[in-house]
This record gives structure tokens, C-alpha cells and sequence, in this order.
């Protein structure tokens, strides 16, 4: 399974069943030669993702086409927090 790294920001937060969410983010680019217009991410809801939130996400590619990116989020850190503050 790939992994890869995506930099995005929450645009909508939907419970999935009863210990997951679905998570829609911003994108507007190319991956592996394709349009993306898409990211539909799935994670637990201990993630405690919030829409309009800037997010720095490890995920696991389910799928890829139509230019729709799906996959399964690994780990996550608020992109604010990843700031050298000194």
C-alpha cells in the first residue's frame, strides 16, 4: 500500500459509522500525472479533525481515479503546530 504526504485544509467533517469519519479536504493540483480536484479521507474520530483547519496528513491511498484521491489517514498534525516559534 502507498503512503503519501498531503498538506490541506478540512473542508467537511461526516461521521462514517460509529468510531470512524469521512473527511473531505482542499486540493486543487496533479498527483502521479492526473488532475486532482478531490481528497475524501477516512480516520478515527479521536483524530478530533475540525473543518477550516489546516492539516499536515501521513495517508494510506485506497484509491486513485476520476480524480478523486480516497484513502485512510495514518497520523496527523495541525499545520500551525509545526511552526518554529523561536
Amino acid at each position: 500500500m502507498k503512503t503519501v504526504i498531503i498538506v490541506s485544509k478540512c473542508l467537511r467533517v461526516t461521521n462514517f459509522n460509529a468510531t470512524e469519519s469521512s473527511y473531505e479536504f482542499h486540493f486543487k493540483g496533479v498527483c502521479a500525472g492526473e488532475r486532482l480536484r478531490r481528497v475524501t479521507l477516512y480516520g478515527r474520530h479521536d483524530f478530533n479533525i475540525v473543518k477550516d483547519e489546516e492539516y499536515l496528513l501521513y495517508v494510506n491511498l485506497i484509491t486513485f481515479e476520476a480524480g478523486v484521491l480516497r484513502g485512510r489517514i495514518i497520523k496527523l498534525k495541525v499545520l500551525s503546530e509545526c511552526w518554529d516559534r523561536s
